[in-house]
C-alpha cells in the first residue's frame, strides 16, 4: 500500500499537460470508482437524472474506473475533473506534494461491512477462517485487516483467499467465510443465504475516518469555479432529495445499479436509517484530522508532512452552497441517535429530514 501511495506525487507533473477534461468551461467529468455504481455513490447520478446540474448551470458526465486510486490518478492527470476518491488516498497524495483539495465529503462513512457465514458469531471467531479478498492491498484486504486489528487477531492467524471482483457468489457458495460487501451486496447475499450476517460495520469500527472526498486539482479550482459551484450545490441538493423523496429516488437507484427493486428498497431504508450520506458538506475538521493523523501513524504519510485542514480542503464551494440551500437543522450526531430510536417506517420521512419550510 505504501508503494501505491508513494508514486502519487509523480502524477502532479501531468497537470502541466492540456487534459481533455479541461476544455468546456461549464462541463465537468466526474470519475466514479465502480461500475455499476454502488448505492452509496448515487448522489451524482441522482443529481444528473433529476436535472439538478442543469438547474445549477453545469454539465456533468461520469466516467467509471476500477477503484478509487485509479480515479484519483485520472483526476491528477487531467483525464477527469473530479475524483470520487478515498479520503486516505487524497490526503496521502496531498502530503506527497500533489496539488489537490477536497471540496465536498457527502460520503463521510465507510459504507461497507464484513459479512460472514454462520460459523462466525463474533469477531473473535475469525481466527483460522477463510478471509475473502480481491488482491493484497486492495479495498477488501485493507478493511478485513482493520477488522482483525479490532479483534486483536494477527493476519497470520487467518487464511486469505483471493476471489473475483464480485464478492457475493464466493460467499454464498461457501468458498470463503467472510467478504467485505457494500450494503446492497449484503442484502442480495442475505436473500440467497439468510444466515449470513454482518460481524463488523466499517462506519462503526472506523467512525471518524473519512470515506470519500470529491477531490479536484488546484488548477481546476482556478479554471472552473462556477462549474464547481454548480456541481457542489447540486450534489448537496441531491442528497437531501434522497432522504426525503423515496418514491422519486428508488427508480433511479434501480436503473443505475441493476439490482432488483426489492433489494434496492431494503438497501435504501437501511442507509437512511444509518444516515450514510451527509446532507450538508461532510467536511468535518475532526474526521479529516483523524484520517490524516491515522495515515501518518501507519506510515503512509511521512512525519512532518501531515497536511493541515486548510492545505487539504477548499470550503468555499460548500459554504456558498449552504448559504444558498440553508444548513440542515439536525446535527449529524443527533440525527443518528434519532434514527436508531425511530420506528423503521419513519426513518425515510420528513420527520428525519425536515425541509426548509418545516424547520
Amino acid at each position: 500500500m505504501r508503494k501505491l501511495f508513494s508514486i502519487l506525487a509523480m502524477f502532479a507533473a501531468a497537470l502541466l499537460l492540456p487534459g481533455a477534461a479541461q476544455a468546456q468551461s461549464n462541463k465537468l467529468i466526474v470519475g466514479m470508482p465502480t461500475s455499476p455504481p454502488n448505492v452509496i455513490h448515487m448522489p451524482v447520478l441522482v443529481a444528473k437524472d433529476l436535472g439538478l446540474y442543469k438547474k445549477h448551470g453545469v454539465e456533468v458526465e461520469t466516467l467509471a474506473l476500477d477503484g478509487g486510486i485509479k480515479v484519483f490518478r485520472a483526476m491528477v492527470a487531467g483525464s477527469v475533473d473530479i475524483a470520487m476518491a478515498p479520503g486516505a488516498v487524497m490526503l496521502v497524495g496531498r502530503s506527497k506534494g500533489v496539488p489537490v483539495k477536497g471540496i465536498l465529503a457527502g460520503l463521510p462513512k465507510t459504507a461497507a461491512s464484513m459479512v460472514v457465514r454462520d460459523n462466525v458469531k463474533t469477531m473473535a471467531d475469525l481466527k483460522g477462517k477463510r478471509i475473502g479478498i480481491q488482491q493484497p492491498g486492495g479495498f477488501a484486504d485493507l478493511l478485513s485487516k482493520s477488522v482483525l486489528r479490532v479483534a486483536k487477531i494477527d493476519p497470520k492467524e487467518v487464511n486469505f483467499v483471493s476471489i473475483a471482483t464480485e464478492d457475493v457468489p464466493a460467499l454464498v457458495a461457501n468458498q470463503v467465510d467472510t467478504a467485505i460487501l457494500h450494503i446492497e451486496q449484503e442484502m442480495l447475499a442475505k436473500s440467497k443465504v439468510p444466515t449470513l450476517h454482518a460481524v463488523a460495520r466499517m462506519w462503526e469500527t472506523q467512525p471518524k475516518q473519512v470515506y470519500q472526498f470529491m477531490a479536484v486539482t488546484e488548477k481546476l479550482i482556478k479554471d472552473k469555479p462556477k462549474a464547481l459551484q454548480g456541481f457542489v450545490t447540486a450534489n448537496i441538493e441531491a442528497v437531501r432529495i434522497m432522504y426525503t423523496e423515496k418514491a422519486k429516488v428508488l427508480p433511479i437507484l434501480v436503473k443505475h445499479t441493476g439490482y432488483p427493486p426489492a433489494i434496492i428498497e431494503q438497501t435504501y431504508d437501511f442507509m437512511v436509517k444509518n444516515c450514510m450520506w451527509d446532507a450538508n458538506t461532510g467536511l468535518s475538521p475532526e474526521r479529516i484530522k483523524f484520517t490524516a493523523d491515522l495515515m501518518t501513524r501507519v506510515g503512509n504519510i511521512d512525519k512532518g508532512k501531515t497536511p493541515t485542514y486548510d492545505e487539504a480542503i477548499d470550503t468555499s464551494f460548500a459554504k456558498a452552497a449552504i448559504a444558498q440551500l440553508g444548513e440542515h437543522g439536525v446535527p449529524v450526531g443527533l440525527l443518528e441517535a434519532r434514527a436508531h430510536r425511530s420506528p423503521p417506517h419513519l426513518t425515510h420521512t420528513r420527520r428525519l429530514w425536515p425541509s426548509t419550510s418545516e424547520r
